[in-house]
């Protein structure tokens, strides 16, 4: 019987894999020829400064970059194996080696006499040409020598060392739900049950079991945000957010007017959940163990083969790219689906271009929520097959843009569920979707000013595990305000979002909203268009790794810099609440 565990053989066939071995003592080996390598580099003409450098940058990407990955998804699904500890601080205690030598690589290239113009002439320089201009732009953010060195060698057992204790905290904590001890995941999986009792005694479980990780975790995330702050002010950006916006090719200015428009539309999201939360009986607003639940009982129950025949069917019309890549993602086991003791909560997509393939998680329940989070992750790994054709140091997308296909698959997936399910079942597709969106909206918006206040506060000191649920209630009502019952929020969410503990990225909460809003804008172009738009949104995503966020967005007829096309995604959204709301009364 299949396990539906994924298999990454194709990246390497174990730890004793002597291909593996080989890449690992080739990383041992520049860690002690760089320096030579570079001081020879510094010698050379500007054209072999160009042209090896690049080379070089090339090749350690790759290296490092398959190593990482190898030791981190294998962690991912079991933090419990010693050896996936061991390899993944060894490989990592590399990497941050020899960053200290890729950075003086790129300043060696950074250096060239007339570069710019060298950018405009040369073949080589010409397929790095908005990299090497982005990197001038922020090369003013770079420390001298010795502090990059310094904070390359701290990296591995300073911020990253934090971030692990969070993977194997999560990965192995437990809830005690109705007197049986279980894995916290399958527990936080029952918010989708579709029993009420069950939803409520699930949350009110995990609640108590966060309470013996919180403290801990209050040092990981004071840890990981104190640095954070100090790092981003060291090298001279205003503040974390200045530093993920320039790293995310996102004007502020663009991120203003979709925060100033979500808040102009707060009202009626808050006025549906009420409405919503009246119509399942409750009175003061919607507890959170009722974030999910439906308008009735939701009783689909989707089988994993199921749910990937379901997938196919319907990407399959869409775009045959999208349809042949899906069919070998579930030929060649690139998913590892169920939940298990080590591995961490949730979902995410690597993107492994050098074998032009990807690799997901999931935690699968069997639920409708289940069948969209598969799509969302392989609309990530169709984002990552539109852009493997790149050159190695281009196939990296910003934030932002990180969740464009994914939101586009999700859309796919909804619509579809939606015309295939009789009247009632069809309502409450509808209630999921929405359910979801207000989650992108509504949680992420709450996200994102809960990180700031982490911000605000650890600039004054250690923030312990009380004073963070407090600022995690504070940004929930902020946001939901009275749709939420206020006897029944969730103020461990700061422990349940692994975004708050990714070492290298802060505030990765308003990329969300801004992929959900604008692939609605998207799809609903697909949807006027048909499947002529489906070439100019592949073009899309090729382009997300040498262009602006500004600049991607016109590719599709999109201006997301003034409040027009974001108040049009929230009106459609509010739409289908009143729509839903008024077929939801006659039933």
């Amino acid at each position: 019987m299949k396990n539906y565990e994924w298999s990454l053989d194709a990246l390497y066939k174990g730890y004793d894999d002597p291909i593996f071995l080989e890449d690992i003592e080739k990383l041992k080996n520049w860690k002690c020829t760089l320096s030579d390598v570079c001081q020879k580099l510094q010698k050379e003409t500007k054209e072999i400064k160009l042209h090896e450098g690049l080379a070089l940058l090339e090749k350690i990407r790759e290296y490092t970059y398959r190593l990482k990955m190898y030791t981190q998804l294998r962690l991912s699904v079991d933090s419990n194996d010693e050896q996936n500890n061991v390899w993944s601080y060894t490989v990592n205690n590399l990497i941050a080696d020899i960053s200290y030598y890729e950075s003086m690589v790129w300043n060696i290239l950074l250096d060239i006499e007339d570069l710019e113009s060298l950018i405009e002439t040369d073949a080589k320089a010409r397929d790095y040409r908005f990299l090497l201009h982005e990197k001038i732009q922020k090369r003013k953010y770079d420390l001298n020598e010795q502090q990059e060195q310094i904070l390359s060698m701290l990296y591995p057992t300073g911020i990253k060392a934090f971030s692990d204790m969070y993977y194997a905290l999560t990965g192995n904590a437990k809830a005690n739900f109705r007197g049986e001890v279980l894995p916290l995941t399958k527990v936080k999986n029952m918010c989708h049950d579709t029993c009420k009792e069950v939803r409520k005694d699930a949350f009110l479980a995990e609640l108590k079991a966060y309470e013996a990780i919180a403290e801990p975790l209050s040092f990981a995330i004071s840890a990981i945000k104190s640095q954070q702050l100090k790092e981003a002010r060291l090298r001279g950006y205003k503040d974390p957010l200045e530093k993920m916006l320039i790293e995310s090719r996102m004007r502020k200015n663009t991120l203003d007017v979709m925060m100033k428009s979500i808040e102009a539309y707060l009202p009626m999201f808050r006025t549906y959940l009420k409405k919503k939360a009246s119509l399942l009986g409750y009175a003061q607003g919607l507890p959170w163990y009722e974030i999910y639940a439906t308008l009735g009982e939701c009783g689909f129950h989707f089988s994993i083969e199921e749910c990937n025949a379901y997938i196919l069917k319907h990407f399959k019309p869409v775009s045959e790219h999208l349809y042949q890549m899906v069919k070998r993602a579930f030929e060649e086991d690139w998913i590892d689906y169920p939940t298990r003791k080590g591995k961490q909560p949730g979902a995410f997509c690597e993107n492994l271009g050098w074998i032009k393939e990807s690799r997901m998680i999931t935690n699968y329940n069997y639920t409708l929520s289940d069948i969209v989070t598969v799509a969302h992750e392989l609309g990530h790994a169709f984002h990552g097959m539109m852009i493997e054709d790149q050159p190695i140091l281009n196939r990296e997308y910003c934030m932002p843009l990180a969740e464009t296909a994914s939101t586009f698959n999700e859309n796919i997936i909804y619509n579809a569920l939606a015309a295939d399910m009789n009247a009632k079942d069809r309502l409450l597709v509808l209630d999921t979707q929405l359910s979801a969106l207000c989650q992108n909206i509504l949680d992420i918006y709450a996200r994102f000013q809960f990180e700031k206040a982490v911000f605000e506060h650890v600039e004054k000191g250690f923030l312990n595990a009380s004073q963070l649920c407090e600022l995690m209630k504070e940004a929930l009502l902020k946001s939901f305000g009275d749709g939420l019952d206020p006897k029944y929020l969730h103020p461990y969410r700061w422990i349940i979002k692994v975004h708050y503990y990714l070492p290298d990225i802060a505030y990765y909460n308003f990329p969300y909203t801004f992929g959900a809003l604008f692939s609605r804008g998207l799809y609903a172009k697909y949807q006027a268009e048909g499947s002529t738009f489906i070439p100019k949104y592949e073009a899309l995503l090729q382009a997300t790794t040498t262009n602006t966020v500004e600049d991607v967005a016109r590719i599709a007829g999109i201006d997301i810099t003034t409040d027009t096309f974001w108040k049009q995604s929230l009106q459609s959204i509010v739409d289908q609440m009143q729509e839903f709301l008024k077929l939801i009364e006659k039933e």
